[in-house]
């Protein structure tokens, strides 16, 4: 899918380190995601899965700066 989004033939769309970024916040909200399916199995405490949301909340906030830096310049 990243491929396909990011990649225009042999040359990349956004510089490495931006798809890097926004390919970190992806895989957070998913496993993000993973963890509240298994809480409602019961498998996880509430105060871990608001950590893991702020961690969440932190990699997308890098990856705006990332894209609104590479935006603008």
């Amino acid at each position: 899918m990243w491929d396909a989004v990011i990649l225009s033939g042999k040359q990349s769309l956004l510089p490495f380190e931006l798809f890097q970024s926004i390919q970190r916040s992806y895989s957070w909200m998913k496993y993000y995601n993973s963890e509240i399916e298994s809480n409602r199995r019961g498998a996880i405490d509430e105060k871990v899965l608001k950590e893991l949301l702020d961690d969440v909340k932190k990699s997308i906030e890098k990856s705006v700066i990332k894209i609104n830096d590479f935006k603008y310049s």
